[in-house]
């Protein structure tokens, strides 16, 4: 038994140093400004980086599609960038697409009903 918690003594902070260095890299918000690709290629490889600026610390992660799309359902995601070039998050999903559409196509007969600065805030909050 003492055997064991021996080799445990030895074992456990070699593999805590271990998992320390492997778990992140710290650098000053000046260093990730320099060296922007090198640290978002190393988030690609799976390795953490925290960015330091002054008494503040930022973890540097990669965003998914689901990340970015969270309040829209899945069944009206579409890529933004097919809509426009800017690629806009309004334009990734369907509803507002078909809205604006829809408002072009009958452009006509709004422009007639809007005769009065009431009727034109009610509609552009429609939007």
């Amino acid at each position: 038994m003492e055997k064991t918690n021996l080799k445990l003594c030895i074992f456990v902070p070699y593999l805590v140093r271990n998992i320390k260095n492997r778990e992140m890299k710290v650098v000053s918000s000046r260093e990730f400004r320099d060296n922007q690709k090198k640290y978002f290629d190393m988030v690609d490889n799976k390795e953490q980086i925290i960015v330091k600026r002054k008494n503040r610390a930022y973890k540097l992660v990669p965003v998914s599609d689901d990340d970015m799309l969270v309040e829209i359902p899945q069944e009206f995601r579409i890529d933004p960038y097919e809509v426009s070039p800017s690629g806009d998050m309004f334009w990734a999903d369907k509803r507002n697409v078909e809205i604006v559409k829809k408002a072009i196509e009958n452009k006509d007969q709004i422009a007639e009903k809007l005769n009065s600065t009431d009727a034109l805030k009610n509609f552009l909050n429609t939007l």
